[in-house]
C-alpha cells in the first residue's frame, strides 16, 4: 500500500467579513443545529441549493424551539445511534445521485459519532469529494471549566469500524486530548491495558486553550504517572490533514516496534471537530484496509445529552476538501 501524503490535501480559511462567508456554491449543505452563534451564522451565510438542519436528540430540543428555523428540511432523528441518525439524514436529501452532487458539511455542531460515520457513509455511497467546514470559537464559555456532555457510561466502536482480529501484540490507544476529562477517563478505563498515545491540540485554537486542555488532561483517571509525558504527540487543533498525518506516524511507530505481530489499534478523537474529521479521514484512507499488521477501530464514549452552547463568538471558518 502506498504511503499517503496528507500535506497535499486542500484547506483554506474563509472570509467572514461584513457578515458574509466567501464559500463555494454547494448543491447540498448539512449542519447540526445548536444554540451557538457560530453554527447559525455559517448556516445562514453559506451558499447552497439545498440546506439541511440535523437535530441531534442529544441536544433535547423541543418542536416548539424549532419553529423559527429555516431550511430546505429539518431532520429530527429520535435515536442516539449514529447509523440511525445518518440513515434518517440521507433518506431526506433532495438529490437522486450523491455521487455527482457537491456536498458540504459544517462539522461544528455535530455529535462526534454521527459526524465520523457520516463522512465514512458518504464515502461508501460514492461521494468523490466532501467539503467540510469548521468554525473556531473566540473562547469556550467557562474556559477550562466548560462542561460539554452527559455520558451514557458506554464506550463503543463506531459502526462499520468494529472489526477486531486475533492479535498477539498489546493493544494501542491513540486519543486526542480535549476538554472533557470525564469522557477521556471513561475511554482510558475501558482500554486500561492498552498502550496510550495522547495527541495534544497544538498549535491550539488560541494560546490559552492549550493550557486549559492540558489542565483538564491532568484530571484523567485512571492514569499511569508517565502516560502523558513519555509518549506525547502534537497536531494542530484546526487541521484534519495534519492530524491524519500524525496518526499515520504513530501507527508506524506501533508497527515498527513489534514488526512481526498483529496489532489492534483504537482511535479516539475527543478534541476539536476538525481533528475528528482527521481521524475519520485517516480511517477511510488507511484504517479500513485489512492487512497482516492487524486492524484499526474508531472508538467513542456515547453521550445521552450534550450542552447546546459551549462557546462564544465566531473567530474564523475553515474549509477542508476530503478527496474520498
Amino acid at each position: 500500500m502506498n504511503i499517503i501524503d496528507y500535506d497535499i490535501y486542500y484547506r483554506e480559511p474563509l472570509s467572514i467579513e461584513n457578515n458574509s462567508l466567501n464559500s463555494e456554491d454547494f448543491d447540498i449543505f448539512i449542519s447540526a443545529f445548536n444554540a451557538s452563534d457560530r453554527v447559525k451564522e455559517v448556516f445562514n451565510n453559506v451558499k447552497s441549493h439545498y440546506k439541511y438542519w440535523l437535530i441531534h436528540p442529544e441536544y433535547n430540543f423541543s418542536d416548539a424551539e424549532l419553529t423559527d428555523i429555516n431550511a430546505t428540511k429539518v431532520i429530527k432523528p429520535t435515536k442516539f445511534d449514529e447509523q440511525e441518525q445518518v440513515a434518517s439524514l440521507l433518506s431526506e436529501l433532495d438529490t437522486p445521485d450523491l455521487t455527482i452532487a457537491k456536498v458540504c458539511i459544517d462539522s461544528t455542531g455535530f455529535m462526534r459519532n454521527v459526524l465520523a460515520f457520516l463522512i465514512i457513509a458518504l464515502g461508501y455511497v460514492g461521494v468523490k469529494k466532501i467539503h467540510v467546514l469548521y468554525s473556531e470559537p473566540i473562547r469556550y464559555i467557562n474556559n477550562e471549566n466548560t462542561h460539554f456532555s452527559i455520558s451514557s457510561d458506554k464506550v463503543k466502536a463506531l459502526a462499520g469500524t468494529a472489526i477486531t482480529p486475533t492479535t498477539n501484540a498489546k493493544d494501542s490507544l491513540i486519543m486526542s486530548i480535549g476538554f472533557d476529562h470525564l469522557l477521556m477517563s471513561q475511554v482510558i478505563n475501558e482500554y486500561e491495558s492498552a498502550t496510550f498515545y495522547p495527541v495534544y491540540s497544538f498549535p491550539s485554537l488560541s494560546a490559552d486553550m492549550f493550557q486549559q486542555s492540558a489542565f483538564r488532561s491532568s484530571n484523567i483517571v485512571p492514569m499511569k504517572n508517565d502516560d502523558l509525558t513519555t509518549r506525547k504527540f502534537f497536531a494542530p487543533a484546526n487541521d484534519p490533514f495534519s492530524t491524519a498525518k500524525k496518526i499515520q506516524e504513530i501507527v508506524s511507530i506501533i508497527h515498527d516496534k513489534d514488526q512481526n505481530l498483529m496489532h489492534n489499534i483504537y482511535l479516539c478523537p475527543l478534541s476539536t471537530k476538525a481533528q475528528l474529521v482527521g481521524y475519520a479521514y485517516y480511517w477511510w484512507k488507511e484504517g479500513q484496509h485489512k492487512n497482516d499488521r492487524g486492524m484499526i477501530n474508531i472508538v467513542l464514549p456515547m453521550c445521552t445529552s450534550y450542552k447546546r452552547e459551549t462557546s462564544t463568538g465566531l473567530k474564523r471558518v475553515w474549509q477542508y476538501t476530503l478527496e474520498m
